[in-house]
């Protein structure tokens, strides 16, 4: 990926855990929890498609995901459990030296990805998920709950196909 296009998808990425952070301060454990889930999921995509890569080794990053996707599995919410493992495949199907699985900074993703048809489910179920979401921008009211939400679909599907 060229540096720009990094540049540009790191900086909607943080955009979109920007405003997922500012949902934290909400009454409702519900959004609170899925606020947060966005926070991590919408960072972890920055980190990945950032030209500098990010402050976590790779294997940690794995387990965060892991974590995220038995939290979200076990409570039934199956598309953030869907998402969390389309970041494992991300981080594990893509080939990395022993030393970007350790290093305390994580390198920029590169490379392509091993079980391509596994990626390209991911990016058929990413596609499903922005075309559910397009029909939200219309409203005003959730016009940027569903520009996030498809940032995130449509970013994750084409990091997806980038590594395939």
């Amino acid at each position: 990926m060229p540096d720009w296009l990094g540049w540009l998808l790191t900086a909607a990425f943080l955009g979109v855990a920007a405003h997922a952070v500012a949902r934290l301060a909400g009454h409702d454990q519900r959004v609170r929890t899925v606020a947060a889930a966005d926070a991590l999921m919408a960072t972890g995509m920055a980190v990945m498609c950032s030209p500098v890569g990010g402050p976590l080794p790779m294997a940690g990053w794995q387990t965060v995901f892991l974590l995220f996707t038995v939290w979200f599995a076990a409570r039934g919410e199956f598309d953030h459990a869907v998402a969390g493992l389309a970041m494992l495949y991300m981080l594990t199907a893509v080939p990395h030296s022993a030393h970007a699985m350790s290093a305390a900074w994580s390198p920029p993703m590169a490379g392509e990805a091993a079980l391509p048809l596994l990626g390209w489910v991911f990016v058929a179920y990413f596609v499903v998920q922005a075309a559910r979401i397009a029909p939200q921008l219309a409203s005003v009211d959730r016009r940027l709950a569903a520009g996030c939400r498809g940032v995130m679909a449509l970013g994750t599907g084409g990091v997806i196909v980038a590594l395939l």
